[in-house]
């Protein structure tokens, strides 16, 4: 896993690059990458994300299931991991109770990451 991560508003998650680049003609402007964040951190932005109602909400959530998904399995919390999936699972499926049913789940996560599980 990245030691930095990169959090704007199109991008949330570890930093891909490999090495500093010093191209000439580099995109990037700015280095926006930074320390990963704690998972209980994380989580509880994760919840805002869920319950947005805007398309942006959405696609940040999907970055941040996959982000809280690694940290999880990064510090071996095989439960918080495993309910974390499965709120992912229902995010992605849709429907009508989709943002509560991910956002239980979350919150099971939540207590399973408070208990280092």
């Amino acid at each position: 896993m990245a030691a930095k991560w990169v959090d704007n508003g199109e991008y949330f998650g570890p930093d891909r690059r490999r090495r500093p680049s010093r191209r000439l003609l580099d995109r990037r402007r700015q280095d926006l990458a930074g320390a990963p964040p704690p998972l209980g951190a994380l989580l509880r932005r994760l919840r805002v994300r869920i319950t947005g109602q805007s398309a942006e909400d959405h696609k940040h959530a999907l970055d941040m299931f996959s982000a809280a998904m690694g940290q999880a399995n990064r510090l071996g919390w095989r439960k918080c991991a495993e309910a974390l999936q499965a709120a992912d699972r229902a995010f992605r499926n849709g429907g009508r109770n989709a943002a509560a049913i991910a956002d239980a789940k979350v919150c099971e996560a939540m207590d399973h990451a408070n208990n280092g599980q």
